[in-house]
Order: structure tokens, then sequence, then C-alpha cells
């Protein structure tokens, strides 16, 4: 029976409404994590859900890695074989899984190494246990199950300097248990024969422990591995260096401008001090990792480096006191700086006029995985402090590794013409090699910039539609409309356009900013499994600029809204089509014009799969400041109704332009960037009430 109701039949279903659970494209992990070149390596890919009828996996990065015997086990697993070729480029190659139920995965890294690599034999749980292991060797484990501890004998000679290495955290291995979602956090002990610790490290490398450890004498030697939270479960994967072998951990400076070579310093356990080399940096991409660099890298540990648009230098000591303060160029610059010391302080001076203003951004523990917190204070000539910052507020939502970045940020007009000093500090006290970080000193100008997540939006079924989100951050007195669009999609496919209005920018509260809706419809003739690349592109004019940035996709590692700041650039975005859910839901309206504080009536189609009875759950989803995108109360269709005319009352909304949807209610929702089946994007036009300015 077709049925056409109103809200008020729907209230009473309202309190019973169930939320459908979809296929989630979490890519939980890959194990093992890498191989050596040359190596054919079988490799296991886990999932939250979504694997059944899975076709393939697709490698990300540079060439050398590719993909044989794939099969699909079942909706939580898959296995293939991965071919490293001899010749590959040693390094970090982003890997997901295509088809099965959510059309392409999230990331997850797989390591090309340069010496032999192994996999861990259970049961292994205590010395006299061990497996033993030929040294060089990475050896590939995991942490499973709860209260796992992993051992490994090896035989080395006096003066041997051994390096032990866990890389987990540094890859983004989380344990996926009730108790603990977090990430994998381990220890390293080394012990002698006799079962006695010769050394032990924890958190040395983010939560990553490394030993450095000279051999008093030939013999027999094992590592053991434990979670410090005593949990366990299959993603809870690990690389595992050992041996006599150089381990690099820092590389400086840590960036250089697009197109141009630049001279890198490798450091690290058994990294000789003289390490250098030159590269040329790729004119496109913003985040890049200098494990190609030509070093022979031994698990392929990535070293994050970033490309820049400004010209750079390098902070050159001593620059601890405005008097010794570095000057720094007119126009934009970006500084490569190091803290040597705890309690560095780094100067830096700027000439500017009256009026003239500046954007000093840091870049540390975003992108670079730095272990400083940073701090940015401006003074004039006489001292006087004029302007400070300790967290920026507008790096949230953007390459979010542990935690929130507490990165620097701050927009600084002058108020007399002069010389004004910028001082770079670390609020934590960490020194060294890894405590790098870069400034970028510009003109404050109007501009702004974007990221989009999901980078694999999922599109349930041909012909249908799905939502995802676009990040709004803009500064400089930007005040002109973002006209967003969709670009690149392959004849067939179909991308929505909207406005980011100035209007609804209320600036980054609380660093969550601006979030708006775009979708993306698959042709109808589409075949499941089918992918199309696009880009987000936002453009505005302002006081006769003309500004348009490209966003940066991001990939989502967690699996629910809790998880929304676990996002992790990638090159690309994908639409990928799913196979059709249940139900999809689509609107005859395009467009709808309301007054402030008025209802707008929206009518719904549902269209349920072949002799499917089941209830159908609705939102209307639009843009946000935070992190609900949710406009109205749920309602709830029942298992023979089909069609809805859902009434929204626009209140607490600026006159403007908005982009909403209709979607499935999900349990995996568009307020994490998860996508569900929904309509075409309307175009909302909220217009001042009558009296009203």
């Amino acid at each position: 029976m077709r049925a056409l109701i109103s809200l008020v039949a729907l209230l009473p279903a309202v309190a019973h409404a169930q939320i459908v659970r979809h296929p989630d494209g979490t890519l939980n992990y890959v194990f093992p994590a890498g191989g050596q070149r040359g190596q054919a390596v079988p490799v296991e890919f886990g999932a939250i859900d979504g694997l059944d009828k899975a076709t393939g996996v697709l490698v990300e990065g540079p060439a050398g890695v590719t993909v044989k015997e794939f099969k699909a086990q079942g909706g939580y697993k898959a296995q293939a074989t991965l071919v490293i070729a001899a010749d590959a480029v040693p390094g970090p190659r982003l890997v997901r899984v295509v088809g099965g139920s959510c059309g392409l995965t999230s990331v997850r890294p797989f390591f090309v190494g340069t010496i032999p690599e192994v996999v861990e034999k259970e049961p292994n749980g205590s010395p006299a246990a061990a497996h033993e292991v030929a040294i060089p060797a990475v050896v590939n484990g995991r942490l499973d199950p709860a209260l796992d501890t992993d051992c490994f004998l090896f035989r080395a000679k006096a003066g041997q300097r051994i390096v032990g290495a866990v890389l987990a955290e540094g890859m983004d291995s989380r344990t996926r248990t009730r108790g603990n979602p977090g990430y994998v956090d381990t220890s390293l002990e080394l012990l002698d024969e006799s079962g006695k610790v010769l050394a032990a490290a924890e958190d040395t490398l983010g939560l990553d422990p490394l030993i450095g450890f000279t051999v008093p004498a030939d013999g027999r030697y094992t590592v053991r591995v434990q979670s410090l939270g005593f949990d366990g479960s299959p993603s809870s994967v690990y690389r595992l260096t050992l041996g006599d072998v150089p381990y690099p951990t820092a590389v400086f400076p840590t960036g250089g401008r697009k197109g141009q070579p630049v001279n890198l310093a490798f450091s690290g356990a058994n990294v000789p001090t003289s390490t250098r080399r030159t590269v040329a940096v790729p004119d496109t991409l913003f985040q890049w990792h200098t494990a190609g660099a030509g070093l022979a890298l031994t698990d392929g540990r990535e070293l994050p480096f970033l490309a820049g648009d400004h010209p750079e230098v390098t902070e050159a000591e001593p620059n601890d006191g405005r008097e010794l303060a570095t000057q720094l160029p007119p126009g934009g610059v970006t500084v490569n700086g190091r803290f040597g010391k705890s309690g560095d302080a780094d100067w830096y001076r700027i000439a500017l006029k009256k009026g003239q203003g500046v954007l000093l951004e840091v870049a540390a523990q975003r992108h670079l995985r730095s272990p400083v917190d940073t701090a940015l204070l401006v003074t004039d000539a006489a001292g006087k402090t004029v302007a400070e910052n300790d967290d920026g507020d507008m790096f949230a939502g953007q390459c979010e590794h542990d935690f929130p970045s507490a990165d620097s940020r701050l927009e600084f007009s002058a108020p007399a013409d002069g010389d004004y000093f910028v001082r770079v500090t670390d609020q934590g006290g960490a020194a060294g090699p890894r405590a790098v970080y870069r400034l970028t000193a510009e003109p404050l100008v109007p501009d702004f910039r974007l990221h989009q997540w999901p980078d694999a939006v999922p599109v349930w079924g041909p012909g249908t539609t799905a939502a995802f989100v676009v990040q709004v951050q803009r500064w400089g007195g930007l005040t002109g409309d973002l006209k967003l669009r969709i670009e690149g999609l392959p004849k067939g496919w179909t991308g929505s356009s909207t406005t980011a209005a100035a209007v609804n920018y209320v600036g980054p509260r609380h660093g969550l900013n601006q979030k708006v809706l775009l979708t993306i419809t698959a042709p109808p003739d589409a075949k499941v499994g089918d992918m199309a690349e696009f880009r987000v592109v936002g453009r505005v004019e302002e006081t006769g600029r003309v500004i348009e940035r490209t966003a940066h996709p991001q990939s989502l590692l967690g699996s629910s809204h809790t998880d929304r700041m676990h996002l992790r650039y990638t090159p690309v975005a994908r639409a990928a089509v799913a196979p059709p859910l249940v139900a999809r839901v689509e609107t005859s309206v395009k467009a709808l014009t309301v007054e402030a504080g008025g209802t707008v009536n929206i009518p719904v189609k549902v269209y349920r799969a072949a002799g499917a009875k089941t209830a159908a759950t609705l939102s209307v989803d639009g843009e946000t400041v935070a992190a609900s995108s949710a406009w109205r109360t749920q309602v709830t269709l029942k298992p023979d109704e089909t069609e809805v005319v859902i009434p929204m009352e626009v209140k607490e909304k600026r006159p403007g332009t908005y982009g909403i949807v209709v979607s499935r209610g999900w349990a995996t929702d568009l307020r994490a960037g998860r996508p569900g089946p929904c309509t075409q994007l309307i175009t909302l036009h909220v217009t001042a009430a009558k009296g009203k300015p």
C-alpha cells in the first residue's frame, strides 16, 4: 500500500525509530603491515564489516607493489598477495579494499622495507618459547588476544649496536576492543639469557618504544613486546625492527618549496651524523614522505615532509633572544625550526607598516608528528607584547593524530610602523632532532582552506546519491560567499554545488568551523564496484581578487561519531558504487524558499528493495558548525508507507543559502562523515522575516 502522511501521523513512531546500521568502510588493519623488496607477501585485511563480495585492493603511492590472488572471506576479512618489486621505492603505500558492501574502504599503510621480513610465530609468550629470528630483520607481529606477550630470540656478537624499534602507533594501529578503542601503546624490553632486563623503553617515538643497545658479549638475547594496557585484538599489529642497522627517526628541514631541491639531514639510531640527501620537492603534493629520498630505510617508517608554496629558510642559531632575532624577508616565508635544548626560544624579526597584517601559523604536531606544543608571542621594538597564541583555533578536522593539535596560530596587524619580534617556544620542554616545527609568516589577506571527508564516498547503488562533508576555514576578513563545486567526475556521474555563505560563518567555534554538505550521484547504468575520482573546488571573489582553493581529501580511521577527529591526508578522493541497501530516498524538489522562523515542507519518497518490509527512519541534514548535522527530529515511515511530507521549522538559521539533504537514518552517520542513502542536495533559501532586517 502507498500512503501519503504528515508529521502528525509520524509522531507516535518517533520514539520507536529503528536506526539501520549500514556497512562501515573502516579498514582496521593490514597484516603483515609490510614486506621486503623482492618479496611476495600474503596479507590479511581486517575491517569492521563491509568486505563481503569485495573484489580487490587499491594501492596508492610509488609504483612497485602489485596485487594478485585476492579473496574475500566474509564481511570482516579478505586476503591477497602483495608482490613487491625488487626496485620498489622504500616507504609507505596506502592500501584500500575495493568493492564489498561499502564500495571502498578507508586507508591503511603497507610498508616497503629493505631488510629481511618475517611474520611472528605463536606461541611465543615467554622467553623460553621465543620465536627465533636471524638479524637484521623486521618482525611483523600483533598483540592478540588481551594479555598477549610476544618474545623474539636473536643471536648477537659483542660490540654490535642493536636497534630494537616498534612501529605501531606510528602507523595508526588501533586496539579494537570494548574496553580500549585507542592506539596500540607498547613496551619493549631486551633480556639476556638469564632473563635479566638489560634495556627497556616505552614512549620513545610517540607511543612507540625504541632501544639502542651495545651488545656486551656474544650470545642469545630476547626482546619482549607487550601492550601497556594489557589489551589486544587482531588489529593490534606492529612492526619490530631488530639488528645492527640504521633506523632514521628524524629529517631536517621538514619541508621545502614545491618544485625546488632541498638538502636533507637524517638522524636516528645508528645513522651516521653526515647522512644527507638532496631531493626535489614534489610540485603538486602538500604532504610527502622522505622515505623515498635514497636512504636505506629498514621498516619503511615514514618521515613526514611538507611541500610549501613560499620561499623557505632554515633557523640559524643563536637566535634565543630578541637581539639575536633572525630577519624574515617581506612577503610569505616558511621557517624550518628545531628546539635544540629544553627551554629553547627562537626569535624572528619582521618589518611592518602601520595597519599591515601578518598571519603566523605553526605546523608541528599535525602533519609532522612532532612532540612539541608550541606558543607564539609577538612584541614591538620596545619589548611590549602585542599578540600571543598558545593553541590555534583552526586545526580541528585536519590530519589529526592521537589528540587535537596544539599547534599555534595568530593573525596580527601592526599598530605602528616598525620592527616586530616573533618568539616561538615549546610548552612541554621537548628538544632534539624530532622537536621540529614549520613557522609560516605571510601577509594577512582574505583567504580560506577546505577539507573534505570521507575520501571514499559510498554511493549505495546505481543511480543513487550520497553526501559528504566539506569543512570551511576562513581568515583575514573574508566576507564573500564561497561557491563550492565538484570537479573531475567522469561522464554520467553528477555532483552538486552549493554556497558556503559568509553570513553563516561564525568563526572557528572550538575549532570546529563551518561544515557544509555536497552530494554525488552515480549513473543509473553504473555497476557495483565502479569508482569515480573527484575534487572539491571553492571559489570566491573578494575586492577584485578571485581566490580558488581545492579541498584536501582525508581518510577516516575511526568507526563512530566519537572517532571523527582521526583523519589522515590522502592524495585522491573517490566515490564508489556499493551494493544497494534496503531502501533509497528521493525528492522532487531542488530548491525551497522560506522566511526565517517559518516552516518548509519537503516531499520525500522511499523506495524499498523488492520484498522488503522495514520501517524507514529519515532525517534532514545540513550545514553545521559543530558535530551534529541534524536539522530536525528524525521521522519514521512504517513498513507499508512510501511517501511523506516532512515539515521543518527553520529556526536559529540566519538569512542566506544552505544545502540540505533528507537522508536515511544512520548508526554510522553523516555527522562524522559517514554517508548513507540520501536525496540530491536541496538548495534552501532563507529570507529575513517580515519586519526584520
